[in-house]
C-alpha cells in the first residue's frame, strides 16, 4: 500500500473519530445551555448541578482545544512535500492529540457515571446530566409523557406555586394492573379498593423532596423515610387515571419546596409488563415547586366556559312552502307549425324491386345501377345531377339498405341492370319538447291528436292549435299545462315542487323562420325548494351533533365526572329541560315526554341522557357526548347526537363538605375555627364571617371537587356552600339570590347537523422554520371550537367493518435519541369579541428542545372539532386542501399518506 493511500485512510479515520467526538459532545455538552444557565441561575443551582456544569464547560473547551490540534497537524502533514521534519512534527502533534481525545472522553465518561450515580443517590436521577430547564437538570424520564404511556398529568412538569394540599393526577394510555399501585396499612402490595387498600405502594410511586433524595430509589426504602408514603390513591373506573392525595400538606408554610414525582419500572400494565417498558426511559420522573400556602378557593365553571351557551328561548321555525317551476307556451301569429308528412314512392323504372322505408330527404329521383365488374354492389346517384350518392353492399338474403334514404327487397339483380326511382320526399315537421318528451306536429286537427302528435288545424286557428298542445302536452307526468284565461299563452307546470324543476327542458325546434317567430317559448325558472326558516330568540339553537363542553378555573378530581352517564349521574347529568317531563319508568307517548328523551314501549327509559363523561385538557375540562348515533364524519368515525328539537339542561352537584361536631375538629383549619350549623343538615368549620372550610368528605366524595379537595362553587361566590340548591345561569342576579351551590344551564338543540371540519389559521413553529425557541409551546389556532378530547398525543383506531385505520392526532417528534416529552393544553377565545368564544388555541409543551435539531409537529385526523367532525380535510391558512387532497404535509396538500398515517 501506498504511502499517499495510508496518509487518506489516516485522515478518513480522524474525520470519523472527529465527527464522532463532536457528536457526543455536543450532544451532552451544549455550551451555549450551560452558559445561559450560569448566567441566570448560578446563585440558587443545587451545587450537583453547578460541578455538573463546570465539568461540562471545561471538557467542552478542552475537546475544541485537541481537535484543533488534530487539524493543524493535518495540515503540517498534507503540505510537508515530504520533508521529514514536518511529516515528524505532524505525527507528533497528531499522536499527542488523538491520546488527549481519548482522555478527555474518558474523563466525560467517568464524570457522567459518578455524576449519575449522585444523582440517583439523592434523588436527582440517573441520565439527570445534560441541558438545562430554570435551573433544573432535565430528565429523560419525562420522555414517557406524549411520546410514550402518559397521556396527561397534574401538577405539569416545572409547574410553580403548587399549592400545598394538591393531589398529584395522572392518567395513563393504557389500564393499569392495580395491585402493581396499591398497598394496604402493612405495606403489602393489593388491588386498590377503597376500604383496606388505599395507601401507594412506595416501590411504584415514588414522591419525594427534591434535596432530601429519594430513600426508596435501591428497591427498599430507608429507615427513617423521607419520602411522601401516606397517600390516599384513587383510581377511576376505567383503571387508567391515578388520584394521589397526600394525607398531610406537602412542603412547608415557611419555604417553597421542590418535589420529584418518580413512577418506576414496577407500575404495571394489565400483561404485567412494566408501563414504561418501551418508553426512552423505563421510568416517568418529573418535578414541580410546592409554595407556602393552601388551596382554599372552591372551582368554579368559567364564565362564558360552557358550550352550549346558556339559551332562554328557542329558535323560532317558520314553514316556507317551495314553489313550483313555470314554463309558458305562446302562439302570435298566423303560421302555423310545419307539419310532418310520410316519404312514398312514385315510379320506378323498369318495374323491379319494391321499395319500402323511405326516409324523406331532399332527393326526389335517383339512378340504381348493379356494376358489371362488380355483381354484389349498389351503385346510387342523385338522379337529377348524377352525382354519386355511394357504394351499398347487395346481401345474400336478397336485402338492400341505401342508408338515409331507402331500402328495398330484390329477387333477381344481374350486373349492368339501371333502375330510374322517383319518391315524394314528403316533410320535415316542426316540433316542441317538454320535459323529456318530444311533440311532433301533424296535419288534420284534433283528430290527429294520437299519441305524441299534435294536430294542426287547416285554418291555423290559434284558439285551436293551443287547445291540441294542451290536450296532447298534458299526458307528460312531470308537468301540468294551464290556459292562462284566453289568451294566447299555455302555463306549463312542472308537477314537482323545488328547485329540481328548473331543470326540466323546454324548446320548439322550427324549420322556417316564420313558425320561430309565431310559437315562442319561454324556460323553466322560478322552481324553489320548501325549507324551514330559523329565526334565533336568544342563542342560536345548537347542531345535533354538539358535544357539551364545561371548562373549569382549575385542576378537577375527574374521579366524580367520568365515565359513563349512569357512573357520574349523581354528580353530573343531562335532563330534559321541560318541566312536565317525567322520569324512569313513566308512562310516555314521544321521547319528548322523559327526563331522559327516551321512550320506548310507551315506558321512559332512565331520567337523564346516556353518554359518556370525558375529563381532558389536564383536567379543567369536561366533555359529554352522547349515545344516540346519527351518522359518521369525513373519517368514517361514527357521531352521536342529542335528541332533534330538544330542550336540555346541564346539571352538577357540588359535594357534602367535611363535618365537625366541635371547635377541637377545627383548630387545624386556621381562621376556620368555629364548628357551626348550616342548612346542610350538619356542621362544618367556618370562619368568624360564617365562610364554611371548603374542604369536602374525602372518604366518601359525593360531588364535584377541585385537586385540592375543595367542594364546587356554583354560585362563583368563593365560597363552598354544599349541594343546597342550583344555581342557575340562565337566571338573572336577582333571580338567582340565594341559590347555591349546585349550578345548572339549559340550552335549545335543533334539527341539522353540522359536517364541516375544522381548520387552522395560526402556527406559531410553521413548515420549515428556523431558530425556534428550545422552550416556548408549539401554538396551533383553530377556527372553531374542538373537542377538547380529542386534542391529545398517539392515535385512535376506527374500523369499519373489516377495515381498520389509525388517524393521528397531536404529536411531537424528532430524530435525537434523547427522549423528551410533550403534553397538550387548550383554551377557548373570543374572535370577535362578541361574548361567545368561537376558535381555540392547543398548545403543545414538552420538556426543553436541543440545539440544532428538527423537531416534526403533527395535527392528524384524529382531531375533532366541537361537533365531531375530524380534521380531514385538513389544512390551515398556506395549505388549502379540497376532498382531492384532504391532507397537509410539509406544507402542501396531498392524497398521500404512510401506511401509519403519517406524511411520508
Amino acid at each position: 500500500m501506498s504511502k499517499k493511500i495510508k496518509l487518506s485512510l489516516l485522515f478518513l479515520g480522524l474525520f470519523v473519530l472527529f465527527a464522532v467526538t463532536h457528536s457526543v459532545l455536543a450532544q451532552n455538552f451544549g455550551t451555549s445551555q450551560v452558559a445561559t444557565g450560569l448566567n441566570n441561575s448560578l446563585g440558587t443551582t443545587d451545587p450537583r448541578i453547578l460541578v455538573g456544569r463546570i465539568i461540562q464547560i471545561v471538557l467542552s473547551f478542552l475537546g475544541v482545544i485537541a481537535l484543533a490540534l488534530v487539524m493543524y497537524a493535518g495540515f503540517l502533514w498534507l503540505t510537508s512535500n515530504g520533508e521529514e521534519d514536518k511529516v515528524a512534527t505532524a505525527k507528533k502533534i497528531l499522536t499527542n492529540s488523538v491520546i488527549g481525545l481519548v482522555i478527555i472522553l474518558s474523563a466525560w465518561g467517568i464524570a457522567t457515571f459518578l455524576l449519575n450515580q449522585l444523582g440517583a443517590a439523592t434523588g436527582v436521577g440517573g441520565n439527570d446530566v445534560g441541558s438545562t430547564n430554570n435551573g433544573a437538570f432535565s430528565n429523560q424520564g419525562v420522555g414517557a409523557i406524549g411520546n410514550c404511556s402518559v397521556d396527561t398529568f397534574y401538577p405539569s412538569d416545572g409547574q410553580k406555586d403548587v399549592p400545598r394540599n394538591t393531589s398529584i393526577i395522572i392518567t395513563f394510555k393504557e389500564a393499569l394492573k392495580l395491585d402493581s399501585v396499591c398497598s394496604d396499612g402493612s405495606g403489602a402490595t393489593c388491588a386498590c379498593n377503597q376500604t383496606n387498600c388505599n395507601k401507594l405502594n412506595p416501590g411504584a410511586i415514588r414522591i419525594f423532596k427534591k434535596d432530601m433524595g429519594d430513600a426508596c430509589s435501591k428497591g427498599t426504602c430507608l429507615n427513617p423515610n423521607s419520602n411522601v408514603t401516606e397517600v390516599i390513591v384513587n383510581v377511576t373506573d376505567s383503571n387508567k387515571t391515578l388520584i394521589l392525595t397526600p394525607a398531610v400538606p406537602l412542603g412547608s408554610p415557611s419555604d417553597n419546596t421542590e418535589y420529584s414525582v418518580i413512577f418506576s419500572n414496577q407500575l404495571k400494565k394489565l400483561d404485567g409488563n412494566s408501563m414504561f417498558k418501551t418508553c426512552g426511559a423505563d421510568y416517568f420522573q418529573y418535578g414541580f415547586t410546592v409554595n407556602t400556602s393552601l388551596d382554599l378557593t372552591p372551582p368554579q365553571v368559567l364564565k362564558d366556559g360552557i358550550f352550549p351557551l346558556p339559551d332562554n328561548s328557542a329558535d323560532t321555525r317558520a314553514q316556507i312552502t317551495g314553489r313550483q317551476s313555470l314554463a309558458t307556451v305562446t302562439f302570435s301569429g298566423s303560421t302555423c307549425p310545419s307539419v310532418y308528412s310520410e316519404a312514398s314512392l312514385i315510379s320506378i323504372t323498369p318495374k323491379g324491386p319494391d321499395i319500402s322505408n323511405i326516409r324523406g330527404n331532399s332527393i326526389n329521383k335517383f339512378k340504381l345501377v348493379v356494376p358489371a365488374d362488380a355483381p354484389d354492389t349498389l351503385q346510387v346517384f342523385d338522379g337529377n345531377t348524377d352525382a354519386p350518392l355511394g357504394s351499398y353492399p347487395l346481401s345474400k338474403d336478397g336485402i338492400a339498405d341505401v342508408t338515409g334514404y331507402f331500402s328495398f327487397q330484390y329477387t333477381n339483380f344481374k350486373p349492368g341492370d339501371m333502375y330510374t326511382v322517383v319518391i315524394n320526399p314528403g316533410s320535415r315537421s316542426d316540433n316542441i319538447q317538454i320535459a323529456g318528451s318530444q311533440y311532433i306536429f301533424v296535419a288534420g286537427g284534433s283528430a290527429s291528436n294520437k299519441g305524441n302528435f299534435i294536430g294542426v288545424p287547416d285554418n291555423c286557428n290559434a284558439n285551436e292549435l293551443l287547445g291540441n298542445i294542451q290536450a296532447v302536452v298534458s299526458g307528460n307526468p312531470n308537468v301540468t299545462v294551464v290556459r292562462v284565461g284566453t289568451s294566447n299563452t299555455l302555463n306549463i307546470i312542472a308537477n314537482k315542487v323545488g328547485k329540481s324543476g328548473n331543470d326540466l327542458f323546454l324548446s320548439f325546434n322550427s324549420t322556417s323562420d316564420a313558425t320561430a317567430n309565431a310559437l315562442k317559448t319561454t324556460p323553466f325558472s322560478g322552481g324553489t325548494d320548501p325549507q324551514e326558516n330559523y329565526v334565533a330568540q336568544d342563542q342560536t339553537d345548537r347542531p345535533m351533533n354538539t358535544a357539551l363542553q364545561i371548562n373549569f378555573n382549575k385542576a378537577i378530581d375527574p374521579l366524580t365526572i367520568s365515565g359513563s352517564a349512569n357512573d357520574v349521574s349523581n354528580y353530573v347529568r343531562i335532563v330534559n329541560a321541560y318541566a312536565s317531563s317525567t322520569p324512569d319508568k313513566s308512562v310516555c307517548n314521544v321521547d319528548a315526554d322523559c327526563q331522559s328523551y327516551k321512550c320506548e314501549n310507551k315506558i321512559c327509559v332512565g331520567s337523564f341522557l346516556g353518554g359518556n363523561y370525558i375529563v381532558s385538557n389536564q383536567y379543567k375540562t369536561l366533555e359529554f357526548i352522547t349515545d344516540r348515533e346519527c351518522g359518521v364524519n369525513a373519517c368514517g368515525e361514527k357521531i352521536y347526537c342529542f335528541p332533534a328539537n330538544s330542550h336540555l339542561s346541564v346539571e352538577l352537584m357540588a359535594a357534602d363538605l367535611k363535618t365537625c361536631t366541635s371547635n377541637n375538629d377545627c383548630l387545624s383549619y386556621g381562621s376556620f375555627n368555629t364548628c357551626s350549623s348550616t342548612p346542610l343538615g350538619y356542621n362544618t368549620c367556618q370562619d368568624s364571617n360564617g365562610k364554611n372550610y371548603p374542604l369536602a368528605q374525602l372518604d366518601k366524595l359525593d360531588g364535584i371537587v377541585d385537586a385540592s379537595i375543595n367542594s364546587f362553587d356554583g354560585a362563583r361566590d368563593l365560597t363552598s356552600d354544599g349541594p343546597l340548591s342550583f344555581y342557575y345561569e340562565n337566571n338573572s342576579v336577582a333571580q338567582n339570590a340565594g341559590k347555591k351551590d349546585n349550578y345548572k344551564w339549559s340550552f335549545y338543540i335543533g334539527g341539522k347537523i353540522n359536517l364541516t371540519p375544522p381548520q387552522i389559521t395560526y402556527l406559531s413553529q410553521p413548515q420549515g422554520k428556523k431558530g425556534a425557541s428550545l422552550a416556548d409551546p408549539v401554538q396551533i389556532n383553530f377556527n372553531e371550537l374542538m373537542l377538547n378530547s380529542s386534542l391529545h398525543s398517539g392515535s385512535t383506531t376506527i374500523t369499519n367493518g373489516t377495515k381498520t385505520v389509525t388517524h393521528k392526532s397531536i404529536n411531537l417528534s424528532s430524530a435525537s435519541p434523547t427522549p423528551f416529552g410533550f403534553w397538550i393544553s387548550s383554551e377557548n377565545a373570543d374572535s370577535n369579541s362578541n361574548g361567545e368564544p368561537d376558535m381555540t388555541i392547543v398548545k403543545i409543551n414538552h420538556s426543553p428542545f436541543a440545539q440544532s435539531m428538527t423537531y416534526d409537529a403533527q395535527i392528524g385526523s384524529g382531531v375533532k372539532d366541537i361537533y365531531q367532525n375530524c380534521f380531514k380535510p385538513s389544512g390551515d391558512l398556506t395549505c388549502g386542501t379540497s376532498p382531492d387532497q384532504p391532507s397537509c404535509c410539509f406544507g402542501l396538500p396531498t392524497t398521500k399518506l404512510g401506511t401509519t398515517g403519517n406524511c411520508q
